[in-house]
């Protein structure tokens, strides 16, 4: 073999090897996720069921909440780092997934037509007022005129 086909050959077993690292970093993700929302049942459980000191568990509870935080974070920052380095991340999803960004889109862009609206109806509102408020003094110079 030529060396330009051995160099192909390792690249793309090494973006194999990738692919197959990003698929097994994407299910410790939603395992994580899942033992995350798990654990804080699983101790509520066992402090109920059991006459010990429920101070013990919150603890317990805490710090486990706090390593699962912290395994998570470190698998999304390896895997991102990876996907970084070898300029795949437009070609790739993240771990995030595009539902999540498209998501955030969506929902920017709702809260700005809703600042709109809002913004629409306080000026309504305002206008409604000054015209209630400019009745009310024509009435009462009216009634002021009457009294004369």
């Amino acid at each position: 073999m030529t060396e330009e086909k051995k160099y192909k050959e390792r690249y793309e077993k090494f973006i194999a090897y990738e692919k197959e690292n990003h698929e097994k970093n994407q299910r410790k993700i939603r395992n994580g996720l899942k033992v995350n929302i798990l654990l804080p049942l699983v101790f509520l459980i066992i402090s109920f069921a059991t006459d010990s000191s429920k101070l013990i568990f919150l603890i317990l509870w805490i710090t486990s909440l706090f390593g699962i935080a912290f395994y998570l974070i470190y698998v999304e920052y390896t895997d991102f780092r990876m996907q970084e380095l070898l300029g795949t991340m437009e070609e790739e999803k993240s771990l995030i997934g595009e539902q999540a960004v498209q998501l955030e889109a969506a929902v920017s862009e709702q809260m700005e037509i809703t600042h709109e609206k809002i913004e629409d109806a306080r000026e309504a509102a305002r206008q409604k007022l000054s015209e209630i408020a400019g009745e009310r003094n024509k009435e009462k110079e009216s009634k002021e005129e009457d009294h004369d």
